[in-house]
């Protein structure tokens, strides 16, 4: 095992400190109005020290779409820790859902921050083509969940995970921007809506 030194953990350190700003700064304000500036801020450090770690905006962005993936690493696998015989399948969503948002630290609307990257990025095809890739591991994060829903009983084996992991990040995508444009959330509908797609 090799042994950092001191200026690996500093720039590790100065690293996450970065992807932690921009995960908040990006929330907060979205992805076209967030500046550098408004990053290093957060940090302490120098628009210089931004650079030393990523050439522009949008490389940050993508790394910390990486960064979000690194901690909600298992997600989908919480319902494993519960009976259908003792839960239903809204109360395990409602569950796993919660579990999702503490692993990120709250960060909400993030769909919204993820339809400003990508009209911001829609004339450069690497972006776009990046962001596509995400997209697929989280519908393949989505399809485990539904696995795992289907293994202990919640979900009729018989259903298509892809079909239904599809349908629900369309829903899921609906929900929080219509929730955006007319106020609030209803954490009741978005569970009913979710059950009835896997039912």
């Amino acid at each position: 095992m090799t042994v950092k030194n001191k200026f690996q953990l500093k720039r590790e350190a100065t690293y996450r400190k970065l992807l932690e700003a921009g995960m908040a700064s990006f929330a907060e304000k979205g992805y076209a109005s967030t500046t550098l500036s408004d990053i290093v801020a957060r940090t302490g450090q120098t628009k210089g020290a931004f650079y030393g770690h990523f050439p522009s905006k949008e490389q940050l962005f993508l790394h910390v779409l990486d960064y979000q993936m690194q901690l909600t690493a298992g997600w989908m696998n919480v319902p494993k820790q519960y009976d259908p015989r003792e839960t239903t399948l809204s109360e395990v969503l409602a569950i796993t859902l919660e579990r999702l948002s503490q692993m990120l630290g709250g960060a909400e609307n993030w769909i919204l921050v993820l339809i400003d990257f990508h009209l911001q990025t829609k004339q450069d095809p690497e972006m776009q083509d990046k962001l596509k890739a995400k997209y697929g591991e989280w519908l393949g994060g989505i399809e485990e969940l539904i696995a795992v829903l289907q293994e202990k009983g919640w979900v009729a084996p018989d259903k298509d995970a892809r079909e239904i992991a599809m349908q629900t990040i369309a829903f899921n995508e609906g929900y929080t921007i219509f929730s955006a444009l007319f106020g609030g959330t209803n954490s009741h509908a978005l569970i009913q809506g979710l059950v009835k797609l896997m039912e």
